[in-house]
């Protein structure tokens, strides 16, 4: 509540042109090594003063509370180990990275919205 609701919203809709949403999105995210990579290293996950394990357990609660439709089998949860190699190098470019993540999740299936 403290550290995702505030920009993303109760029920993780996001804000629009503002603020991504996370429902119906993050899961799709969570498909690919370059989308799992992102969703770590945006501002809020990459300055969180959350833990890597609880970044790792809000983010896992997340999707299976907001995208559990997009969740398989073969999906992982996050791990704190993952969230730990990965957040504390913050994206270059949150923006571009973003519309990359997004146009190769949309080659392999569904994508979360290319605008927000």
């Amino acid at each position: 509540m403290l550290y995702c609701m505030g920009c993303h919203g109760p029920q993780a809709e996001g804000v629009p042109g503002k603020v991504p949403p996370l429902a119906h999105a993050l899961g799709r995210y969570m498909r690919s090594p370059a989308g799992r990579n992102y969703v770590l290293r945006v501002p809020g996950a990459a300055n969180s003063v959350l833990s890597d394990a609880q970044l790792a357990g809000v983010l896992n609660w997340l999707a299976q509370t907001f995208d559990a439709g997009e969740l398989s089998s073969d999906v992982p949860l996050f791990s704190a180990a993952e969230v730990t190699s990965q957040r504390h190098s913050p994206l270059p470019s949150v923006l571009a990275t973003r519309r990359e993540v997004v146009r190769e999740l949309a080659a392999t299936g569904p994508a979360p919205p290319a605008s927000y």
